[in-house]
């Protein structure tokens, strides 16, 4: 699972660990504020701007970015 989810992520965006991190940012923020682009709880976009799995897949591979990548974002 996680070369396949590797494989995706460098098909999509790319090689670079900064790339992963942006992923990484992009989980931490919808699991807490509930939105992927504001620091803001209850920032009132709109349903779409506030969905994570848009395109299909990016949840998967951002929370695995999370995991993997991610740990200046946890706490």
């Amino acid at each position: 699972m996680i070369k396949r989810l590797e494989n995706k992520i460098n098909r999509w965006y790319g090689t670079s660990i900064r790339t992963r991190v942006w992923l990484a940012k992009h989980w931490y923020r919808w699991i807490t504020f509930g939105c992927t682009q504001h620091y803001i709880e209850n920032c009132g976009c709109g349903p779409n701007n506030g969905k994570i799995d848009d395109p299909k897949g990016f949840a998967e591979i951002a929370e695995y970015a999370y995991n993997n990548y991610g740990d200046m974002y946890k706490k």
